[in-house]
């Protein structure tokens, strides 16, 4: 800071500052009783100071207010989505099988292929150990996780930008739909975005630590520092990104400041946890992945072997998919331009250090999601939503600020007609750009439907079966088969139709699996993307060939959840069925047989 500023500072009545990070506008000391205290003082005050008046003192309680209404009604909704106690879904039993698994096995390979931080894996073993095996107590952590979310944004937007963003953020977290899913299921993308947000404010505290103490107490900074990103990097994969953008927005500004020693130790402090997620990181691709699990979600990463021109082809593909499925919000130019803006009205205000480390987070995921190394877009990005959130609210807060200020000037009539035009315009953007997120989330919160209803269909199949009949299940919910089949005494029986000239295809090998049942059910549950939408009437017409189909029983997506679910009962005693179900020929669903 140059010696300028500090004279500014002093001249101003401010304590001389360190160059230390940045730190929030503190309020002004009272005035001595008698000076400035009645009403009738501050009136006589200038105008910038009856301003600041206004808005530290008559506005703060109204800010408070809502800031704690807002918490509380996200609170609310996020815990609402959680306690519905939905089934678990074909990812989430994926997940949850694997805990099935010692903790050494679960530093291994997953089976069916999912990837998923082993501090978190360990996590959810230890609870399921502790407390069972129900959904809500698998989904525990992941309230968690949304609840520090809602919480840590709000008080990193308070300190960074003001009262009423605050507000603004808080909300637009509550309303944010991908936010309340992942509340209500067993993935790690809650306790990656917790963790996100952790990691910042550690940043932050670490900067304004380090270099304050002497003696030996100067190294319990870096070692805490080192200890808690090391535990970061463990139950989170995406901390590592993080923790990449945070340090290099760090080493940037101590390098600025000449703080050589300190961006030293900082680097130190943060090798250890860099070199343990990378160990992770290559033990896990030991092991085989989902195929074409790089090219899963669309525009998420840049065609393989895209050069520097498709690269920016794809980058603004990229960012309208992470603004309209990740956020669901709506003009992504305008949230771009809003976000960018955020940054430098961080600088602007002092801020640079959250400036740096924000901006160097966006920058980091970007980088990786064009190496191809982690797709920034649809549930994979939902680390990235809070700091989105607060860049662009600190954008929208600093357009204000400078259109109030470039007002300063004008008559008490000007200024009072911009203000009022200025703030209008303000609370018209961000429900332009966030209202279908709201409207989802609303729905979420009342309505918390489910992602699959097989389980549904299999209890109903369960208390329906008689000794003797023989169960099967659609080959794609085999893995809700594993994990619910043993609480009714079911196996994982699976059928699939196969292509017509498939080696499967043995329509005398199947009857003759069918063996000496006299009935035979068959339960589907949420299909594959690309299965045909007649899929389950298929089936009934290939069983048709064995024997009478009694009763066909959907469980519709508008009431159980958002997909739809079946079962078939077929009576083998009966013959083949006179009326058989009527589908037309499609060579590639033409064969039912054993998957």
């Amino acid at each position: 800071m140059t010696s300028a500023t500090h004279t500014q500072e002093r001249a101003d009545g401010r304590a001389d500052r360190t160059a230390g990070p940045d730190r929030s506008d503190q309020p002004a000391e009272p005035p001595p009783a008698g000076t400035a205290g009645a009403l009738g003082d501050r009136l006589r005050q200038p105008t910038r100071d009856r301003l600041r008046w206004l808005d530290r003192d008559r506005l703060r309680w109204p800010a408070r207010i809502a800031l704690a209404v807002a918490l509380v009604v996200g609170a609310a909704g996020q815990i609402m989505v959680w306690a519905a106690g939905n089934w678990l879904w074909n990812d989430e039993t994926a997940i949850a099988i694997n805990l099935r698994r010692t903790f050494l096995e679960l530093t291994r390979g997953m089976e069916f292929q999912q990837v998923a931080p082993v501090g978190w894996l360990w996590l959810e073993k230890t609870l399921w150990l502790a407390f069972g095996d129900g959904e809500r107590v698998l989904r525990l952590p992941s309230l968690a996780g949304m609840l520090a979310v809602l919480a840590l944004t709000a008080i990193i937007t308070r300190r960074l930008v003001g009262r009423w963003a605050a507000v603004a953020a808080t909300a637009l977290i509550a309303a944010a739909p991908m936010i309340l899913t992942y509340v209500g299921e067993l993935k790690q993308y809650a306790v990656e975005s917790a963790v996100a947000l952790a990691i910042l404010l550690l940043g932050d505290r670490y900067l304004a630590s380090v270099g304050t103490r002497r003696g030996r107490s100067r190294w319990l900074v870096p070692v805490g520092w080192a200890a808690a990103t090391g535990v970061a990097v463990f139950v989170s994969l995406t901390a590592v990104l993080v923790l990449a953008g945070a340090v290099a927005g760090m080493t940037l500004l101590l390098a600025l400041r000449r703080r050589w020693t300190d961006a030293a130790g900082l680097l130190a402090g943060s090798a250890p946890a860099v070199a343990f997620a990378g160990y992770l990181i290559h033990r896990r691709r030991r092991f085989p992945f989902m195929p074409g699990q790089s090219d899963y979600f669309a525009d998420g990463t840049p065609p393989a072997g895209s050069g520097p021109v498709e690269i920016l082809a794809w980058l603004p593909r990229m960012w309208s998919s992470f603004v309209t499925v990740t956020l669901d919000w709506r003009q992504p130019l305008l949230v771009l331009l809003l976000a960018v803006a955020g940054v430098a009205v961080l600088i602007w205000r002092r801020r640079s250090l959250w400036a740096a480390m924000l901006g160097g987070t966006l920058l980091v995921a970007v980088a990786a999601a064009a190496a191809r190394g982690l797709p920034l877009a649809d549930r994979v990005a939902t680390w990235l939503i809070a700091p989105t959130v607060i860049l662009v609210v600190a954008g929208l807060d600093g357009g204000v600020r400078l259109a109030l200020r470039a007002s300063a000037g004008a008559r008490r009539a000007g200024r009072v007609a911009v203000a009022s035009l200025v703030l209008l315009l303000a609370a018209a953007v961000l429900p332009v750009i966030a209202h279908p997120a709201a409207v989802s989330a609303y729905r979420q919160v009342v309505d918390p439907r489910m992602k699959d209803a097989g389980p549904a269909a299999l209890a109903d199949v369960a208390a329906r079966a008689r000794p003797g009949d023989l169960v099967l299940f659609y080959w794609f919910s085999y893995r809700m088969v594993v994990w619910y089949g043993p609480q009714h005494d079911l196996a994982p029986h699976t059928v699939r139709l196969y292509p017509s000239g498939h080696d499967k295809c043995d329509p005398q090998a199947f009857g003759e699996w069918l063996g000496d049942a006299d009935r035979v059910w068959y339960v589907h549950g949420r299909s594959l993307s690309s299965a045909p939408d007649d899929y389950v009437t298929r089936v009934a017409a290939e069983f048709a060939e064995y024997g009478t189909i009694v009763e066909v029983r959907d469980f519709p997506a508008d009431r159980w959840s958002t997909s739809t679910a079946a079962w078939v009962l077929v009576d083998l005693t009966a013959g083949p069925d006179p009326q058989p179900p009527v589908v037309a020929p499609d060579p590639e669903h033409a064969c039912l047989a054993r998957w």
